[in-house]
This record gives structure tokens, sequence and C-alpha cells, in this order.
């Protein structure tokens, strides 16, 4: 094999060992600048702290809370309110999907 010292292939190693350390060249052999590195720290503090789970979880009690309460034959104060409610909790749940994703 005349190519494969250029592409990192040694004797001694079988096919498995050769891909295993070329995947892991590619997929975290990457070097990034700093203020990705800070920036990246910064989202993981966020999304690591507790405060965010019980915030997701609210969002989803009283979202489920919203339309419980739907029912046909609702007052028109009641139905602004939950429209509101819903509207609210929609914008909550999808600004966390953008942040925790």
């Amino acid at each position: 094999m005349v190519g494969a010292d250029f592409l990192g292939y040694e004797e001694g190693m079988n096919k498995k060992e050769f891909l295993k350390g070329k995947c892991h060249q590619l997929l975290f052999g990457w070097e990034c600048c700093g203020g990705w590195y800070k920036f990246a720290h910064i989202v993981e503090l966020f999304i690591m702290d507790a405060f965010v789970d019980l915030f997701i979880t609210l969002c989803i009690v009283i979202n489920t809370a919203f339309m419980a309460m739907e029912q046909d034959g609702m007052d028109h104060e009641m139905e602004t309110t939950l429209k509101y409610g819903n509207y609210v909790s929609s914008a909550a749940s999808s600004s966390l999907s953008f942040q925790v994703a």
C-alpha cells in the first residue's frame, strides 16, 4: 500500500482502529477560536441550570392547564384569557426549544 502512509494507516492497525481514529479526528479534532469556547460555556451554564428545567416543567404544566380549561360554550372573557395564555406558553415553549436544541 503506497498511499496508506499518507492516510495515516500504519502496518499493525486493523481497519476498525484506523476508521475509529479517523472518525475521532474528524469529529473532535477541531480547533475553534476563543470566543466560541466562551460562548459555548455561557450557553452550557444556562442550559444545565436546574431552574431552566423547573421553568420548562412549569411551562408544560401551565400549557396543559390552559388546554384542559377550553370547552365548548365559554364566555368571551374566558376565551380571550385562554387565547393569550396559549400565546404566552407557546412562545415560551418555542424559545426553549430553540435554546435547548
